[in-house]
Protein backbone atom coordinates (compact mmCIF):
# COMPACT_ATOMS: atom_id res chain seq x y z
CA UNK A 1 0.00 0.00 0.00
CA UNK A 2 1.46 3.43 -1.08
CA UNK A 3 1.23 6.12 1.89
CA UNK A 4 -0.06 9.14 0.55
CA UNK A 5 -0.84 12.58 2.73
CA UNK A 6 -4.57 10.74 1.41
CA UNK A 7 -4.07 7.44 3.04
CA UNK A 8 -6.70 7.00 5.48
CA UNK A 9 -5.67 5.54 9.47
CA UNK A 10 -8.66 2.96 9.05
CA UNK A 11 -7.02 1.97 5.86
CA UNK A 12 -3.92 1.05 7.23
CA UNK A 13 -5.34 -0.58 9.86
CA UNK A 14 -8.01 -2.93 8.12
CA UNK A 15 -4.67 -4.10 6.34
CA UNK A 16 -2.35 -4.66 8.40
CA UNK A 17 -3.46 -4.31 12.07
CA UNK A 18 -1.43 -7.34 14.51
CA UNK A 19 0.68 -7.90 10.99
CA UNK A 20 4.12 -8.03 10.14
CA UNK A 21 5.10 -6.13 7.09
CA UNK A 22 7.73 -4.60 5.38
CA UNK A 23 7.74 -0.66 5.69
CA UNK A 24 9.72 1.08 2.99
CA UNK A 25 10.99 4.87 3.94
CA UNK A 26 11.39 7.47 1.90
CA UNK A 27 14.95 7.41 2.45
CA UNK A 28 14.82 3.76 0.72
CA UNK A 29 15.49 1.73 3.85
CA UNK A 30 13.04 -1.25 4.33
CA UNK A 31 12.29 -2.48 7.78
CA UNK A 32 10.90 -5.46 8.98
CA UNK A 33 7.93 -4.55 11.54
CA UNK A 34 4.44 -5.67 13.63
CA UNK A 35 1.81 -3.01 13.24
CA UNK A 36 0.31 -3.14 16.62
CA UNK A 37 -1.73 0.66 15.98
CA UNK A 38 -2.02 3.81 14.42
CA UNK A 39 -1.80 7.28 15.98
CA UNK A 40 -3.41 10.26 14.62
CA UNK A 41 -1.83 12.59 17.39
CA UNK A 42 1.85 11.21 16.88
CA UNK A 43 4.68 13.69 17.72
CA UNK A 44 8.42 12.51 16.77
CA UNK A 45 9.72 14.95 19.59
CA UNK A 46 6.76 15.14 22.05
CA UNK A 47 7.49 18.86 22.37
CA UNK A 48 4.43 20.92 23.03
CA UNK A 49 3.95 23.00 19.90
CA UNK A 50 4.89 20.29 17.66
CA UNK A 51 1.82 19.27 15.46
CA UNK A 52 0.17 15.73 15.32
CA UNK A 53 0.16 13.61 12.84
CA UNK A 54 -0.81 10.43 11.48
CA UNK A 55 1.33 7.11 12.37
CA UNK A 56 1.71 3.43 12.75
CA UNK A 57 2.61 1.97 15.99
CA UNK A 58 4.88 -0.84 15.47
CA UNK A 59 7.59 -3.33 17.29
CA UNK A 60 9.73 -5.51 16.37
CA UNK A 61 8.86 -8.50 18.91
CA UNK A 62 5.08 -9.23 18.11
CA UNK A 63 4.07 -7.65 21.01
CA UNK A 64 0.10 -6.16 21.04
CA UNK A 65 0.53 -4.61 24.40
CA UNK A 66 3.64 -1.74 23.28
CA UNK A 67 5.56 -0.34 20.10
CA UNK A 68 7.09 3.31 19.14
CA UNK A 69 6.05 5.30 16.00
CA UNK A 70 6.69 6.15 12.24
CA UNK A 71 4.68 9.29 10.94
CA UNK A 72 2.99 8.52 7.32
CA UNK A 73 4.86 11.08 6.79
CA UNK A 74 8.25 9.65 6.75
CA UNK A 75 6.77 6.28 4.89
CA UNK A 76 6.54 5.48 1.14
CA UNK A 77 5.08 1.58 1.64
CA UNK A 78 3.47 -0.78 3.66
CA UNK A 79 3.45 -4.20 2.45
CA UNK A 80 2.88 -7.88 4.32
CA UNK A 81 5.93 -9.70 5.12
CA UNK A 82 5.30 -13.32 3.78
CA UNK A 83 8.25 -14.18 5.43
CA UNK A 84 6.13 -14.74 8.73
Amino acid sequence: MKITPKTDLEDVLKNFLCSWVVVTMKDGRKLHLYVVDVDDEFQRNDEDDEPELNAIVYNTTGSNSYGNGIAFDDIDSIELDDKH
